[in-house]
């Protein structure tokens, strides 16, 4: 009986590893998003302004 225990305890594991590296997967890939809208922002701006100080 203890060994079909440690054997579900495993299964319930990996099932949370996968669960856990979807999870930061999803996280992080907001966050790239999110950073790379705001990178696109700030050189949007900066394009803006030095043109119309050249101007």
């Amino acid at each position: 009986m203890l060994d079909r225990t440690d054997q579900h305890a495993l299964l319930k594991a990996d099932r949370r590893n996968a669960s856990g590296y979807a999870l930061a997967l999803a996280f992080f890939g907001a966050v790239g998003i999110v950073m790379t809208a705001w990178i696109a922002a700030i050189v949007w701006v900066s394009w803006h302004l030095i043109a119309w100080i050249f101007q």
